[in-house]
């Protein structure tokens, strides 16, 4: 596994028609609970850089996944239950 520092990062605001970055750039996620949890993590319908297809995948809450994201399923995050951060490794977003 190749491991990167965040060169780049934004915060999602709409997953109704799914999220990807330009030129199916790869990029972490970090989940926020909205409110307090007992949960460690959660599925997200996403695809990543070597998947053929969408499927789920656990993302830790309160931490950046190590997975290579291209990209969220629409609506695959509550955006009102949680706060959805986006990092990448490439300035050139």
């Amino acid at each position: 596994m190749q491991i990167l520092r965040v060169l780049s990062h934004g915060k999602i605001e709409d997953l109704s028609n799914g999220f990807k970055l330009p030129r199916q750039a790869s990029f972490s996620v970090y989940v926020r609970p909205k409110e307090d949890t007992l949960a460690n993590d959660i599925l997200i319908e996403c695809k990543c850089i070597c998947d053929s297809g969408i499927s789920a995948l656990p993302v830790p809450l309160y931490n950046w996944t190590s997975a290579a994201i291209v990209e969220i399923a629409p609506n695959a995050i509550s955006l009102t239950d949680y706060d959805v951060y986006w990092g990448a490794g490439n300035l050139n977003i």
